[in-house]
């Protein structure tokens, strides 16, 4: 986990936010300073960043105060639209911690360079081209193996809102027999699935040559250890929890894209 220590403090504010949830969001605060680091609460109105719940009236309320300052949202839905940042109930101080680590890194990247687009992919490198179009370049397209309907829709739009256009899997099988016929950029991959699971499939992606060194995220509900050192084992890039979580995922997705752009 990264540190705010040797920074200047970072400072939020609580709008009508529930005194049960203030209280886990004070003691992951008392955690930080402890090891010296700075946030700190105020109640002026230059926030570094505004918490406040999915109540659209607080959302409202926080858009037109602090219209230029970070938003994160506490919500009880599993995919809230509101907000730069979004933290699903029941607040775990482990989350909480997480979540307030990304909005002092946002804090960071903001006062070292003008803010960018986290998740659209870039090219670093213009190729030769007659387009001047730089989007274009580098489009990368998705592969996303999943039995479940539902998640597979998701996934679409999540990628979709990156600019990242995918194919869909129902099984294992089905996705074997698409990657001999389709090049794919990066693979997201359920592990429990009728047929062959998740970690056999993996594996035998790995095995074909062509996607040796392709980000492949395997989707699960379990975060047990042993999970995710038999996803390793099978060659997982990474990991992301479902049900998906929007901030989640586009974080796993921004980190996914940098390196694509740097290693292309």
């Amino acid at each position: 986990m990264s540190t705010t220590q040797d920074s200047a403090p970072v400072k939020l504010k609580f709008l009508s936010l529930p005194d049960s949830d203030k209280a886990t969001f004070e003691r992951v605060l008392s955690f930080f300073s402890a090891r010296g680091n700075t946030f700190e609460l105020t109640e002026d109105d230059s926030p570094d960043f505004v918490v406040t719940t999915d109540d659209y009236s607080n959302v409202e309320e926080a858009l037109n105060l602090y219209q230029d300052k970070l938003l994160l949202v506490v919500t009880d839905e599993k995919n809230c639209p509101h907000g730069d940042l979004q933290l699903q109930r029941p607040l775990l101080v482990t989350r909480v911690m997480r979540i307030m680590e990304q909005a002092a890194q946002h804090q960071r990247n903001t006062e070292q360079k003008p803010p960018v687009a986290p998740v659209a992919p870039v090219a670093p490198v213009a190729q030769d081209s007659n387009s001047t179009d730089d989007s274009s370049q580098h489009q990368y397209s998705a592969l996303v193996i999943d039995d479940n309907k539902a998640i597979r829709k998701q996934l679409e739009i999540e990628l979709r809102t990156s600019n990242i256009p995918s194919h869909a899997a129902e099984s294992g099988e089905m996705a074997l027999e698409m990657i001999e016929k389709e090049d794919y950029d990066l693979i997201f991959l359920d592990i429990m699935m009728p047929g062959i699971d998740g970690y056999e499939t993996c594996g035998r992606i790995r095995s074909n040559p062509k996607f040796k060194k392709t980000p492949i995220i395997m989707l699960s509900g379990k975060t047990a250890p042993l999970d995710e050192v038999k996803g390793v084992i099978a060659g997982a890039t990474t990991y992301l929890t479902k049900p998906i979580v929007h901030s989640e995922f586009q974080q796993v997705l921004g980190r996914i894209t940098r390196w694509l752009n740097e290693f292309r």
